[in-house]
C-alpha cells in the first residue's frame, strides 16, 4: 500500500486554514471599502476593525506619507495585476510602533492584504537583506585589506568618468605600489607582508576624505578615485599618503616606503588611458629613486573655476532636471531633498537613529516615485518599460542593502554617498530618465510615438 500524509482530523475548508497562520491576513471588499474577513493573527496585531479599510489605515499610521500612498489611482494600478508592497511604521493593538512591510494584491472584487513584522532583527526578511548585503560587501571589497577590488574599483571610476562628462567635475587617480615589496615576502614570510599590506591600508585610509574610492588593485598596487580634486590636490594627497607610509616604521617589518603616480582624467581619456598615464607616472617615480611622487603632465582646473563648482555635500535642483511630467518632476525634487538631508547628517555625524530613519524614508519615497513612474511610462507605450523597471529593482536592491548596513551601523559614508550622487540621482533621474523624454512629449501632443534606436 503506498503511503502518504495522514489524513487530517477534521475537514477544513481555506478560510479555517488561514484563519490559522500566524501570519496577518485580510480581505477587504473593492466595492465597498470595507474588511470583508480578518484572521486572528490580524485580530492580535491590530485589533477588530470597525470602519473601512482606508479609514483604519490612516487610524493606524503616524507618517502622513503612509497614509497619502494608498491614494490616487492605487486601485486602478491593483485591478490592472499590479501589487503593492509598503513599509511603514504602524501602531498595533498592544499601542507599540512596528515596523511593517504590507503587501496588497486584487482579486475578484476583493483586495488581499498580507502583513509582515520586520521589526525584530531575527524576522526572516531581515535576516534575507542582511545577507543580501553581506554577499554584495564580499563580492566587493577584498578579504585580506577591507578595501574594494579592482572590479568594484573600476566600476565605480566609470561613475565618477560619467559624472565628470557630464558635469566637469575633475576627478584625480592615485596609484600606490609598496617599493621592494617582494625583499619583504622573501625575507619574512607571505604572512607577515599580509599584515604589512593590512597595515598599508589602513594607513591610505586614515588621511582619505570619506568620498574617496579606495582599493586594492593587484598584489602590493593600490588606486585611489579622487572626487571633485584637480591634479594640484591629488599631487598634495599623495605627498600625504607617502610620509604617512615612511615616517613611522611597520610593526611587522620596520621602514616601508611606497612610490607613487598621480593624472587628473581628461577630456578624451578612457579608463584604460586614464590608468595608464597613472601607471606611467608611478614607473617614472620607482626609476627616479621610489620613495616619491610623480604627477602625469595635464590639467584642466584651476582653484578659481573649482570655487564656483558643486561640492559633493549637496546635490543641486536645476530647472533643466525636469523632464516635463508634474508627478515625476514633482518626485524627483522630493528625492533630491532626502538626498541633500542625508548628505547633511553625514556632514554633520548625526545620529545613527536619524540616519537610518532617513534612508527608509528616501527608501518610502523611491518604491512610491518607481511605481508610479513605471505606470506612467507603461500608459504612455513606452518600449523600454521593462528594462527601466529592472533598472528600478536594482537600485531598490541596492537601497535596502544600504539600509541593512545601517541598522547594523555599519555602512560606510562614501558607499552612501556614491549611491545618492551616482546610482539614484546622476545615473538613474538624471541619465536614463531623460531617455523617455520625447514619449512624455508625444504624449502631451498625442502624435505618433517616436522610433527606438
Amino acid at each position: 500500500m503506498q503511503q502518504g500524509f495522514p489524513p487530517l482530523p477534521a475537514p477544513l475548508d481555506c478560510a479555517e486554514i488561514l484563519d490559522r497562520l500566524s501570519i496577518a491576513l485580510a480581505l477587504v471588499d473593492e466595492a465597498t471599502g470595507r474588511f470583508a474577513r480578518v484572521n486572528q493573527a490580524f485580530v492580535a496585531s491590530f485589533g477588530q476593525p470597525a470602519e473601512t479599510f482606508q479609514a483604519w489605515w490612516a487610524t493606524v499610521h503616524r507618517d502622513p506619507d503612509a497614509v497619502d500612498v494608498l491614494c490616487g489611482d492605487w486601485t486602478q494600478r491593483l485591478a490592472m495585476g499590479s501589487q503593492e508592497n509598503i513599509e511603514s511604521d504602524m501602531h498595533g493593538a498592544d499601542g507599540q510602533v512596528r515596523h511593517i512591510r504590507t503587501q496588497i494584491q486584487s482579486h475578484a472584487g476583493h483586495l488581499l492584504l498580507c502583513f509582515v513584522d520586520l521589526t525584530d532583527n531575527d524576522n526572516r526578511q531581515d535576516l534575507l537583506r542582511q545577507a543580501l548585503a553581506e554577499m554584495e560587501t564580499r563580492s566587493t571589497t577584498d578579504p585580506l585589506t577591507g578595501l574594494l577590488t579592482r572590479r568594484r574599483l573600476e566600476e565605480a571610476s566609470a561613475s565618477e568618468m560619467h559624472r565628470f562628462r557630464r558635469f566637469g567635475h575633475p576627478i584625480s587617480l592615485i596609484i600606490a605600489d609598496i617599493d621592494h615589496f617582494k625583499m619583504v615576502n622573501d625575507a619574512f614570510g607571505h604572512l607577515v607582508g599580509d599584515e604589512v599590506l593590512v597595515e598599508f591600508a589602513l594607513r591610505l585610509a586614515s588621511e582619505c576624505r570619506d568620498l574617496d574610492v579606495i582599493g586594492r588593485y593587484g598584489g602590493e598596487e593600490f588606486v585611489i578615485l579622487l572626487p571633485s580634486t584637480p591634479l594640484a590636490g591629488g599631487f598634495t594627497l599623495a605627498n600625504k599618503l607617502r610620509l604617512a607610509i615612511c615616517s613611522t616604521p611597520f610593526d611587522a617589518v620596520g621602514p616601508v616606503s611606497a612610490s607613487f603616480g598621480i593624472a587628473e582624467c581628461l577630456e578624451g581619456d578612457s579608463w584604460h588611458s586614464w590608468l595608464s598615464r597613472a601607471d606611467k607616472a608611478l614607473y617614472q617615480a620607482k626609476a627616479d629613486g621610489r620613495n616619491r611622487v610623480v604627477a602625469a603632465p595635464g590639467s584642466a582646473f584651476d582653484e578659481h573655476s573649482l570655487k564656483h563648482r558643486n561640492r559633493l555635500d549637496r546635490l543641486t535642483w536645476e530647472e533643466g532636471h525636469c523632464v516635463g511630467d508634474p508627478v515625476i518632476d514633482a518626485q524627483h525634487r522630493q528625492l533630491f531633498v532626502l538626498a541633500n538631508r542625508l548628505l547633511y547628517i553625514v556632514r554633520e555625524a548625526g545620529p545613527p537613529a536619524e540616519l537610518h530613519a532617513t534612508i527608509r524614508e528616501l527608501s518610502q519615497a523611491t518604491t512610491r516615485h518607481f511605481r508610479d513612474e513605471e505606470a506612467i511610462l507603461k500608459a504612455l507605450g513606452y518600449p523600454r518599460c521593462d528594462q527601466h523597471a529592472k533598472a528600478h529593482r536594482i537600485l531598490t536592491a541596492k537601497l535596502d542593502g544600504l539600509s541593512s548596513q545601517s541598522a547594523l551601523g555599519s555602512l560606510p559614508t562614501s558607499k552612501l554617498i556614491e549611491f545618492l550622487a551616482y546610482d539614484l540621482v546622476d545615473h538613474h533621474a538624471l541619465g536614463a530618465d531623460r531617455d523617455f523624454i520625447p514619449w512624455l512629449r508625444v504624449g502631451a501632443r498625442n502624435d505618433t510615438p517616436p522610433t527606438v534606436n
